[in-house]
């Protein structure tokens, strides 16, 4: 995701993948947590951020992955409070697989070189909002603000600063309290297609992510309907698709625009994605009230 936050996803997807590891073999799992990782667990029940996320799951449920991945969104800050959930995420996914990578299929686009000599990854500097998401999990939070900045000489020159909300509370339909997230990720181009982002190479303590972002439409300056792949030590092969604008508010698109990313999306050929059947994030959250720290309960969400 763009919307789809890779440093974010491994413990979001652990807290799924270790739930279900347990369900079906609660012995090896156990064993492997305790013997391997036990110090790292101790250290996540002593600190009070690493236990409200490590609390929240089991009223979800093993099945219930939304309730699951909301645990995370909730009780999973995005700065160093969260270095415990880190350190024991790294040490059970990562370093000694006590929970196994789920192997998801993300379907390449069929237009995935439909920019492929003619996008300009700097034209990506600057303020985008995100107006439409696809997946449901991790595309459609409130107000999603993404600033990029471009370093030609860098590795990876298009650095975006991601920010995005979380709703504290679901059921809320008006005056609602968000929680502050941001997110860092940097990108090379493909040098065979130019609307090919590349963000590779990514360290241990990142989970080994990888991204693909191929865009699929764009107007300069005005939107850009990017389609993405990602890769982590806790699944690979998950799947999304976001709409940049400059504006926030998608009714300010031109007709004929909304017509050519309405196309775009329909020749991908990717099962189950289209325009009108992507989620609309909303923007007025950005002027919301903030808070620090999430509501007793607010998580749960038994879907």
């Amino acid at each position: 995701m763009a919307g789809l936050m890779p440093r974010l996803l491994s413990p979001l997807l652990l807290v799924a993948s270790l739930a279900a590891t347990v369900a079906q073999n609660p012995a090896s799992s156990g064993i492997c947590v305790m013997s391997k990782c036990g110090s790292e667990l101790a250290g996540c029940l002593m600190d009070s951020v690493c236990r409200s996320w490590v609390s929240c799951t089991p009223l979800c449920g093993p099945a219930n992955l939304e309730c699951q991945i909301r645990c995370g969104d909730v009780y999973k800050p995005t700065d160093a409070s969260s270095a415990k959930i880190d350190e024991f995420s790294e040490c059970i996914i990562s370093k000694n697989h006590c929970v196994p990578q789920q192997k998801l299929n993300c379907a390449i686009p069929a237009n995935a070189k439909a920019y492929a000599t003619r996008f300009d990854s700097a034209s990506m500097k600057g303020t985008w909002y995100i107006t439409r998401g696809w997946n449901p999990l991790f595309d459609c939070f409130d107000c999603q603000v993404h600033t990029f900045t471009f370093e030609p000489t860098a590795a990876k020159p298009l650095v975006g600063d991601l920010k995005y909300s979380v709703k504290s509370d679901l059921s809320c339909t008006s005056n609602c309290a968000y929680l502050p997230r941001e997110v860092h990720q940097s990108f090379s181009q493909d040098s065979g297609n130019s609307g090919h982002l590349e963000n590779h190479n990514n360290t241990l303590e990142e989970m080994h992510y990888s991204d693909d972002w191929y865009v699929l439409a764009a107007r300069s300056d005005t939107y850009a309907l990017i389609y993405y792949c990602g890769c982590n030590d806790a699944a690979c092969g998950y799947s999304g698709a976001v709409l940049y604008m400059r504006s926030p508010h998608f009714k300010d698109l031109a007709a004929e625009d909304v017509e050519a990313i309405r196309k775009a999306a329909a020749a991908a050929h990717v099962e189950g994605f289209n325009l009108d059947g992507m989620c609309s994030p909303e923007p007025l959250s950005c002027g919301a009230q903030v808070s620090e720290v999430p509501p007793p309960g607010a998580a749960v969400v038994h879907i």
